[in-house]
């Protein structure tokens, strides 16, 4: 009777230990895919065609990278290539994209000019063309990974919005101040580096230097005609806030400000449609 007793007993602690482990198993597998759900939930989606334009490389294999020159890539969708500059040499090549978030790049190229020993330049080529999918890395869009065959990351990208300037803007008012004489016009052409327009009175003419950040934009070696006008305040204003840009800021669809570091808005500009 006694050893029947022991004998139930022992039995009834086995179950019981069992079934603990048992409940501790599932309990950990549903935190799993509770966290898997979560974690493909946040994760958003990026279409095939929100690649295109140009996306400024942060990290490849795992490293920042470091270039003697920005570090970045163009989707050329229409043309099926891709182009940039791998922080030392220039590179180009073709872009496959198949099914979803499939992503590769073929008949990589680039220049043969000799880089500085810390330069990555040689991490970004193989983070390329190792490159095997996409996937999109924040709500908005704007930052991308690229992932191997094995869906490990090999190169993480945010996108260059500084193009959102390219084309013809009215300034609409100078440190604060609103143009009540005949508004100047810039035309931004971000793909050549080139600035012209209309100053007040001259014509006007400048280089574009990009700083390999999303919003990080200035102005080099702006000048102007010589012609002298009754009223010359607004074209000097603007000409001189001018060499004080570093950077943009959106407002809307239409207008965006040129600012000076920390952010200062200093040129507020309206898009001419």
């Amino acid at each position: 009777m006694k050893k029947s007793f022991l004998t139930a007993f022992a039995l009834l602690i086995l179950l019981s230990v069992t079934s603990c482990k048992t409940s501790k198993k599932i309990a950990d597998t549903q935190q799993k895919e509770t966290a898997a759900q979560t974690s493909t939930k946040k994760e958003a989606t990026l279409s095939p065609e929100a690649l295109e334009g140009t996306w400024i490389i942060k990290t490849a294999e795992k490293k920042a990278v470091v270039g003697e020159s920005p570090v970045e890539i163009t989707f050329d969708l229409a043309n099926g290539r891709i182009y940039g500059n791998d922080g030392c040499n220039v590179i180009n090549g073709s872009v496959i994209l198949e099914g979803g978030n499939e992503l590769r790049f073929e008949s990589l190229i680039s220049t043969m000019k000799a880089c500085l020993p810390e330069v990555t330049d040689r991490a970004v080529l193989n983070a390329l063309n190792n490159t095997r999918s996409y996937k999109c890395s924040d709500a908005q869009g704007l930052n991308i990974k690229f992932c191997d065959q094995k869906g490990k990351t090999v190169m993480t990208l945010e996108k260059r919005l500084v193009d959102q300037l390219n084309g013809s803007w009215k300034v609409i008012s100078i440190d604060g101040k609103e143009i009540t004489a005949e508004n100047p016009t810039m035309v931004i052409d971000i793909p050549e580096g080139k600035l012209s327009g209309f100053a007040g009175c001259n014509r006007m003419f400048g280089n574009i230097v990009l700083d390999g950040t999303p919003y990080g934009i200035s102005f080099t070696q702006v000048g102007a005609t010589r012609m002298a006008c009754p009223d010359m305040a607004t074209e000097q204003a603007f000409l001189s806030m001018l060499e004080k840009i570093t950077t943009f800021q959106p407002i809307d669809n239409n207008r965006a400000a040129l600012c000076m570091q920390p952010s200062v808005p200093a040129i507020v500009l309206e898009k001419v449609q």
